[in-house]
């Protein structure tokens, strides 16, 4: 399979071994993967992948079609579109998640859509309902600016 890959600080396709799926686990033809801050700061190394993760392998979300199963892997079919959250590895074109990190691609979705929803999802839920513990029927106001960079070839070379 090809997946781009961190080396050197640089990002590259390159060819690695397929992944195989073992107990639990299914194999996800990728069709569409997000691209995260995580993402960047691995490459920067600033980020190493967690254990059983790829370590070379970026891309923390993911959706595609179940390319195969594993050993008691039951919860999806062969084909079904599927998407997750993992822990690396979704910028490639095969990668192994466990059934239980899987959730299926709701129809409207298409493959884009679907490939950068789960952890923006995700994160957005955790801070609005976990953390400021906001309640069904309240409201929320979401204030944003944004900074103006410098056109100074001074900042630009600091940055």
């Amino acid at each position: 399979m090809q997946a781009a890959t961190i080396r050197d600080r640089e990002v590259a396709v390159e060819e690695h071994p397929d992944p195989v799926p073992g107990v639990g686990e299914v194999l996800v033809r990728v069709r569409a993967a997000g691209v995260n801050g995580a993402d960047m700061m691995q490459r920067r190394g600033l980020y190493p992948a967690p254990p059983g993760s790829p370590p070379d392998i970026p891309g923390l979300e993911l959706a595609g079609e179940v390319s195969a199963l594993g050993p008691g892997a039951e919860r999806f079919a062969l084909g079904e579109r599927v998407m997750a959250i993992v822990g690396g590895g979704g910028q490639a074109e095969l990668c192994v998640v466990h059934e239980r990190q899987l959730m299926p691609v709701p129809a409207p979705l298409d493959w884009p859509a679907a490939g950068g929803l789960p952890e923006v999802f995700t994160t957005a839920h955790d801070a609005l309902f976990t953390q400021a513990k906001l309640r069904s029927g309240e409201h929320l106001l979401v204030a944003a600016w944004a900074r103006r960079r410098s056109s100074s070839p001074w900042r630009a070379a600091r940055e």
